[in-house]
């Protein structure tokens, strides 16, 4: 299988780069700035944004994918989760509005997103302390570009997985957990570690039984 990875050189890409080439795939991987992929070898990395639809379409150019592998997050003006965002609104909407016209140019069926817990259907079964944090802070931000990106992609006709793992930790867990997928029942600190998300991620785009669902997950 061959891969193309948007939002490669981040903390989550780069282990689902990893986890790929582990199992035998090959990967190309569209990034803002190649030296971020110091470290990571067999890797076919191409520059240019998502958000730049030509971008897109040198990556496919490049060599037409198997699959698409979105783990794009919004950059943030520091490392806290509630900083305030220092990139586009839709970020995550246009990036992958861009994919998904690239996807049928191409002829590529399947993208598989990174999303995040409370995202559509889950929203109401987070716990009420959590959902008034994300409405009142700067993450309010990255879930309406999350519900948009969902509802933009629904629409497109592709087939997707749309991943949402609860509250990223770092951690070697690799055992998942998958919840139904509006998410009742996730306990209130119920996270997924980083490495999990990587290994359901890639889990997802050699299967099909998640096909065209949104999966919550926890360890």
């Amino acid at each position: 299988m061959h891969a193309l990875i948007i939002g490669g050189s981040g903390r989550t890409g780069k282990l689902v780069i990893k986890e790929l080439l582990r199992r035998g795939h090959e990967v190309t991987a569209l990034v803002r700035d190649p030296a971020a992929m110091e470290g990571l070898t067999n890797v076919n990395t191409v520059q240019g944004s998502p958000t730049q639809l030509s971008d897109v379409r040198k990556a496919f150019h490049t060599r037409i994918p198997d699959v698409v592998i979105v783990t794009l997050n919004a950059p943030r003006a520091s490392d806290s989760p509630f900083a305030a965002p220092i990139s586009p609104p839709r970020l995550m909407a246009d990036s992958n509005a861009n994919v998904v016209t690239a996807m049928k140019e191409f002829g590529v069926q399947k993208v598989i997103i990174m999303q995040a817990f409370g995202v559509g259907a889950s929203w109401p079964n987070m716990s009420c302390l959590l959902r008034g944090l994300m409405s009142k802070s700067n993450m309010s931000y990255q879930y309406d570009d999350h519900n948009m990106t969902a509802k933009e992609v629904r629409a497109s006709g592709v087939t997707y997985v749309m991943v949402r793992p609860s509250r990223l930790v770092e951690s070697d867990v690799t055992a998942v957990r998958e919840w139904p997928s509006d998410g009742k029942g996730v306990p209130l600190m119920g996270s997924t570690s980083r490495k999990s998300v990587a290994c359901f991620l890639v889990d997802a785009a050699e299967e099909s039984r998640w096909d065209n669902t949104a999966p919550v997950i926890t360890n």
